[in-house]
């Protein structure tokens, strides 16, 4: 259950970011998850509740928005999800050149609060 570690680094992030910017309360944290992080929202946010206990974030909801993989053809430009039912192979050209440009997030995206 790795995502305990992550959700705990998170929170030490948002804690500082309130800290820089002088928030006194939080409504809602909302981070990115890249679908190759190989986290599980559901865990996250099930682990949320224990990582805020006792500090500014308590009580706030986590929002978590989940990244899927994308990819650049290296040959054509496009940007495509790739999987097993495309081989993994650009669907405009049909390359197997590409670059993964998305899905590997693990970011704090927003804080919302006074």
């Amino acid at each position: 259950m790795h995502e305990l570690s992550y959700m705990i680094r998170m929170v030490d992030r948002a804690l500082a970011a309130c800290k820089e910017n002088d928030l006194t309360s939080v409504d809602e944290l909302v981070i990115k998850v890249g679908e190759t992080t190989g986290l599980i929202p559901h865990f996250l946010e099930d682990y949320y509740p224990q990582c805020i206990k006792g500090t500014i974030l308590e009580g706030s909801k986590l929002t978590v928005n989940f990244i899927p993989v994308t990819a650049r053809c290296d040959d054509c430009g496009t940007e495509y999800q790739p999987s097993r039912e495309n081989s993994y192979k650009c669907p405009k050209c049909g390359s197997i050149h590409s670059k993964i440009i998305g899905g590997r997030e693990f970011t704090l995206e927003r804080i919302i609060g006074d």
